[in-house]
């Protein structure tokens, strides 16, 4: 009797993988194990032993045994594979008891049930099919729910290859945002201002060079304005497939807007056509004409005049045309395309037909409506203010980006205008128009760059887009029963 407690409690050791306290069998296992696979080495070490005893006694004319009790306590301790493998060749005893229904009851209540609602399923499943043997029962459990194992990994690996395009995609999008907005605004802003200096420097004679070099950035940020515009365009193009509709939805700049508001055949027109205008004020400024145009005077100009005017023509004949008349719609037409094109028309008058027309009366269009948007803005910054004061915290907001706007924006435009005014007649030097400007441009420019240094150095927030699996509820738990099976190695199986 000593021998045979001895060989329960090594056969029962705490190494075993599952231990037993007070006849309690674990709760879950996290995996269901092979059938086929070997037995584990303390196991097959332990029946071994069993083995080796029960020769010793056949050995010696006497059969040393244990209680039933016992043997069904260290069976507890074993896997499938080792209950219907070695287990069962010790002896018809072994077989009869590795038999015990109680014994695949508690297997199937172990490797099978990962939460509540299984147990209770596998309860009701095997009241249903009480007239099969708990092995029988264990073996197609364990073949359907290897097949659910290997559909918990394949839709793993589906998902992970979904986040892992869903990320691409988001870091391809930024990147093309991040050029077609911030490297945008930052080449015009400093297009305009190379610009400025070398037109400075050509009229003070610092620098003798053509207007094609005057104009050579504006001409350069005009390339890479069509380059990105060849992007904007393929995507929209190919919007209809999957895979680029992603990022059309989600495309930022000048160009989409333009596609949106217009159409893409009359949007590529009003972009080649506003594009051409520095060109072909060049080509003017030089002398570099057709000669039927050179020898009419009157005709000199009309080249750039008229593709702006064809560009302004365009555009404002599709938007119209596709939008209903709204107020954003009438103010943009009255406040920003009506003056301009005024200005265009009374400055080609002036330098073709009407040499006596006054350059009072040529900028009269953009001062009045420089003024009024300087009028209009000042009034909202006041009442915006005072809103915010009153403890609305987004008004304050609105309030701050509006000032801002006032003394960046408008209140340079309309001081810019004043001195192109007085140098035109002959009340301030070239020194004096030109190093404001550029110093308003130079702070542009600063501006822009820290926005772009701040973008690259600013983390990625955009979330990631929502995976939809339409076979689950958005308020239920993302992972299945099955999924939590898998054992803890498998997570981010590839």
């Amino acid at each position: 009797e000593g021998d045979s407690r001895g060989l329960a409690m090594s056969l029962s050791r705490p190494g075993s993988r599952r231990s037993t306290s007070g006849g309690q069998q674990p709760a879950s296992r996290g995996t269901a194990p092979s059938l086929a696979l070997s037995p584990s080495v303390p196991h097959s070490a332990a029946l071994a032993t069993a083995a080796a005893a029960a020769a010793a006694g056949k050995g010696s004319g006497q059969l040393a045994r244990l209680p039933d009790e016992c043997w069904l306590r260290i069976f507890a301790h074993l896997e499938a594979c080792e209950l219907s493998g070695p287990a069962s060749t010790l002896c018809s005893g072994a077989l009869a008891l590795a038999m015990r229904p109680q014994l695949w009851v508690a297997l199937l209540h172990l490797d099978f049930c990962a939460s509540l609602p299984q147990r209770a399923i596998l309860k009701a499943w095997l009241v249903l099919h009480d007239r099969f043997h708990p092995r029988q029962l264990y073996v197609h459990k364990h073949r359907e729910h290897a097949l659910d194992l290997d559909l918990a990994r394949a839709e793993l690996l589906q998902r992970g290859e979904q986040a892992r395009e869903q990320d691409r995609k988001q870091r391809r999008l930024r990147a093309l945002n991040f050029v077609l907005v911030r490297i945008t605004h930052l080449l015009l802003c400093m297009a305009l201002l190379g610009s400025t200096v070398l037109m400075w420097l050509r009229l003070n004679k610092a620098m003798e060079c053509s207007f094609y070099v005057v104009f050579a950035p504006i001409i350069a940020f005009e390339a890479f304005l069509l380059a990105t515009a060849v992007v904007a365009f393929t995507i929209f193009f190919l919007r209809s497939s999957s895979g680029w509709t992603f990022y059309w939805n989600r495309l930022r700049g000048v160009v989409r807007w333009l596609i949106l508001y217009t159409s893409p055949c009359e949007g590529a027109a009003v972009l080649l056509m506003v594009c051409a205008v520095v060109p072909l004020l060049a080509c003017t400024l030089e002398g570099d004409l057709p000669k039927a145009l050179m020898h009419h005077k009157r005709l000199r100009f009309v080249l750039p005049f008229s593709a702006f005017w064809m560009a302004a023509l365009v555009f404002v004949c599709s938007l119209v045309r596709r939008r209903s008349f709204s107020a954003s719609c009438v103010g943009s037409f009255a406040l920003l395309w009506l003056p301009l094109v005024a200005l265009s028309v009374l400055l080609f008058l002036k330098m073709s037909f009407f040499h006596h027309l006054s350059i009072y009366v040529v900028f009269a269009p953009t001062l009045g409506m420089t003024s009024l948007l300087l009028v209009f803005v000042s009034f909202l910054v006041i009442a915006s203010f005072w809103l915010g004061y009153r403890g609305n915290r987004d008004w304050t907001e609105y309030a701050t980006f509006t000032l801002l706007t006032l003394l960046t924006v408008l209140t340079p435009l309309l001081l810019l205008q004043v001195a192109i005014l007085a140098r035109l007649n002959s009340k301030i030097s070239t020194n004096t128009l030109f190093a404001p400007w550029s110093l308003w441009l130079s702070g542009l420019v600063l501006c822009t760059a820290c926005h772009v240094c701040t973008s690259l150095a600013a983390a990625p927030s955009a979330p990631m887009e929502h995976l939809t699996r339409p076979w689950r509820h958005a308020e239920r738990d993302p992972h299945s029963d099955t999924e939590l099976l898998l054992p803890p190695t498998t997570t981010g199986i590839v």
